[in-house]
């Protein structure tokens, strides 16, 4: 029988200060027979190819991008499958507890029905003169390990995984590419619409998750809920029982902050065109969507065309999202 490997795709843009921190945290693995791929996606710059180059350690190949791809691109050059029995990503400003990979393949081979797994993850923020906070938070609250099926309401909105912190199927990894033109904050909650379920969360925070001052991900409001109207309404609009999934989802988000009751009101106006939906608004609902659209009254052309320019995602999202069967609920 031969050993487990697993591939890991370290991705750093411009990064070189922290690509250094990611790299030791690769290093210093208890589980050993792994192999590496660090793309860099700023061309010019020589500083990851020259300090890999210093570790003198084969199982490092580095991978200089001709031109920039930009974030989603590149990630999805982690899912074009490979001969590893498992893959997993490492970010430049993230990094690893030295147990991750043993003990995310033991779970991987533990539980060998399951294609996707990750670890909860430990927050940290920079600050301003670039030094690190433990901020005390992790991504899930700790406690016992969970196994996730189709659907969570979490992700009629949002992801349940983090890329730094995943382990899957390298055979499977052609099935979840996702369209290059995601938007990198959408990234991968696109991408876990892919996913065979059930997934599985190690509750343990086995990596670590940091806030940076300069990050890649769009502060562009218009592109942020466009992702998110076409997440609510391929979501809902593979939903067996419509009716019931919306009033369940209003439910649940009914005291996010920031509210999220203005997405739906515009997943119905802009894809679902089934206008019954929008009885079961309470008068609070309407007076948050009442204020949104008073405030965004111009953006909402701006947002119209911008999801338009999305309609290859929308396809893609329209396809790949599971039907939800009529019997689900909250």
């Amino acid at each position: 029988m031969l050993p487990i490997k697993c591939r890991i795709y370290l991705f750093t843009y411009d990064r070189n200060n922290l690509l250094e921190r990611a790299v030791n945290s690769l290093l210093a693995q208890t589980f050993t027979n792994w192999i590496c791929e660090v793309h860099n996606d700023l061309p010019g710059n020589n500083f990851p190819g020259n300090y890999i180059q210093s570790l003198n350690d084969e199982r490092f190949t580095v991978i200089n991008h001709p031109v920039n791809l930009g974030p989603t691109a590149s990630f999805n050059l982690a899912f074009n499958g490979c001969d590893e029995k498992y893959v997993s990503i490492l970010e430049d400003d993230n990094w690893w507890e030295p147990g991750f990979l043993q003990e995310m393949i033991y779970i991987m081979e533990t539980h060998n029905t399951i294609d996707v797994s990750w670890s909860n993850m430990r927050i940290w923020k920079e600050n301003e003169d670039h030094t690190w906070l433990d901020t005390q938070k992790t991504i899930w609250p700790s406690g016992n390990n969970i196994l996730f099926d189709w659907p969570h309401p979490k992700q009629a909105l949002g992801a349940l995984y983090s890329n730094g912190a995943m382990i899957y199927k390298g055979v499977m990894a052609k099935k979840y590419q996702i369209p290059q033109n995601v938007l990198f904050n959408a990234m991968e909650m696109v991408r876990e619409r892919c996913f065979e379920h059930p997934i599985y969360l190690v509750s343990k925070p086995l990596a670590n998750f940091s806030f940076t001052i300069k990050s890649s991900q769009s502060n562009n409001g218009i592109k942020w809920t466009g992702a998110q109207i076409m997440m609510l309404a391929s979501y809902i609009g593979n939903s067996e029982n419509k009716k019931n999934e919306f009033i369940n989802l209003l439910k649940y988000n009914q005291n996010s902050k920031p509210s999220t009751i203005p997405v739906f009101f515009l997943s119905v106006i802009f894809y679902t065109k089934d206008y019954r939906l929008l009885y079961y608004f309470n008068i609070s609902d309407w007076l948050k969507i009442i204020r949104w659209c008073l405030r965004n009254v111009f953006n909402v052309f701006l947002l119209k065309s911008y999801l338009k320019s999305q309609y290859q995602t929308w396809c893609f999202l329209k396809e790949c999202t599971p039907v939800i069967p009529s019997n689900d609920t909250i």
